[in-house]
């Protein structure tokens, strides 16, 4: 499904600002994915798609880990599927990053969970961005980690580890280390472009560093879960794919930069074609190339400023 111009543009520009409702689906309906899908990876172990980041989950009959929670009433369906399963409580409830698509399900989940927990710059993106506005309710991370966070729970143990800013200042990776499937959150748009968000403490330039760390630290064998994907069987995959995403955004930076270098403007530079290499990627909403080539000139072209 593919918004307009004028669609895309509003919806951008209320995420950039901080400002999309916990209730509004616009942000959800760019990423739109199959509705109520619960698919098993491995190990009592899977994930649920339906509007919004892809959620992870592990359920046994000593411990239920869940990873981001879209909004409220996928949230509610989510939970209504995952309650088939087992009757126990939410003993963990991960939120990889702010955005409204991966949070502010918390506010239906929170009755549900023990502990809603997030690296503390996610924590500190969501209090700014939605505020305490009672008419926008949301609820935040309950225990927050600086670095990473360890936990045996049942027969798993689960870690979140943060590898710096990149899709946001506030990014972490929850590993379930003996199922060993890690939710990467969207550090990774498998197959399709990324959302910026520079507002949100987001670094292009810093991203496919970021990326490397996660290809170096995690077991080759790994399954990854992705916040979104070309396809909703694409919301799953390989270290392959972590790294085709980590080639696309340095391929990114470096059309950009060298641009810039040949004297073009801002202009000029978002309305090519394609990034060289990648004309493949899929546009799963309206400008998104152009507003990958926009966000990466206003960045490198900021630095290059302070430089000066």
């Amino acid at each position: 499904m593919k918004f307009t111009r004028k669609e895309f543009l509003k919806a951008s520009s209320l995420i950039a600002g901080g400002m999309i409702l916990p209730g509004s689906n616009n942000f959800g309906k760019i990423f739109q994915q199959s509705i109520g899908n619960f698919k098993n990876l491995r190990n009592n172990l899977g994930i649920y798609t339906e509007r919004g980041g892809t959620i992870g989950w592990y359920v046994s009959d000593d411990a239920v880990v869940v990873v981001d929670s879209q909004y409220p009433d996928t949230a509610k369906n989510m939970l209504t599927g995952l309650q088939k399963k087992t009757s126990r409580k939410i003993d963990l409830l991960f939120n990889t990053h702010h955005h409204v698509d991966h949070t502010s399900g918390n506010i239906y989940l929170k009755d549900f969970s023990e502990r809603i927990i997030a690296q503390e710059n996610c924590k500190a993106l969501q209090e700014k961005s939605y505020g305490n506005d009672p008419a926008k309710p949301q609820a935040y991370p309950t225990a927050t980690f600086k670095k990473e966070w360890t936990q045996e729970i049942g027969k798993e143990t689960v870690s979140a580890k943060f590898f710096g800013a990149a899709h946001t200042g506030g990014d972490s990776v929850v590993h379930f280390q003996k199922a060993n499937v890690a939710h990467v959150g969207d550090l990774v748009f498998n197959r399709t472009y990324p959302f910026i968000d520079s507002n949100g403490g987001g670094s292009v330039a810093n991203w496919p560093v970021v990326l490397e760390r996660v290809i170096d630290y995690y077991p080759k064998d790994t399954t990854f879960i992705f916040g979104h994907g070309a396809s909703d069987d694409l919301v799953t995959g390989s270290l392959t794919d972590v790294i085709a995403m980590k080639d696309y955004i340095s391929a990114l930076v470096e059309f950009v930069s060298n641009e810039i270098k040949n004297g073009k403007t801002k202009e000029q530079i978002a309305s090519a074609n394609e990034i060289p290499g990648f004309g493949g990627l899929k546009e799963r909403w309206a400008g998104a190339r152009k507003m990958n080539l926009e966000k990466t000139f206003d960045e490198l072209n900021s630095k290059q400023s302070k430089s000066n």
